[in-house]
């Protein structure tokens, strides 16, 4: 027996950050992150964070092309897919497959329109958050002198 009584919000009613974090670490590290940075500052709550393992993935994500897509949805969201096609004048079919992959990692979001799925991004930036250290070198061994 299904339950039907569980609905989505409308993404017009919904609270988002101005700030979407991309962030390299893995997904433990990314929770105690966002803990740490929350009990240090209440307002670092304010930015949506996806992170990923490694920076081959966000690599994959992020190529010239799904770039111009989210630039393109950051200064204006689109009626439907087939209109942000046009706007950058590529193919719906590939246009479709980025913009699933970029809503899939949580960057973009759609508003229903009937058939059409209006893809827009709510976030006023989006930041990408890399750090590099060198994990067990301080303090763990002596360094050759």
């Amino acid at each position: 027996m299904s339950n039907d009584t569980h609905t989505t919000p409308a993404p017009e009613s919904t609270q988002y950050p101005e700030t979407l974090r991309l962030t390299i670490q893995s997904g433990a590290a990314a929770f105690d992150a966002a803990l740490e940075a929350v009990a240090d500052d209440p307002a670092a709550a304010e930015a949506a964070v996806v992170s990923f393992e490694t920076a081959e993935g966000i690599r994959r994500l992020l190529t010239d092309r799904r770039l111009e897509l989210i630039q393109s949805l950051m200064a204006a969201p689109a009626a439907s897919i087939t209109e942000l096609a046009e706007r950058v004048d590529r193919s719906y079919s590939i246009v479709h497959e980025d913009i699933e992959l970029l809503a899939d990692t949580g960057i973009v979001k759609f508003r229903q329109d009937g058939q059409s799925k209006a893809p827009f991004i709510p976030y006023e930036t989006v930041e990408l958050d890399v750090t590099i250290s060198a994990a067990g070198v301080a303090g763990d061994a002596e360094l050759p002198v």
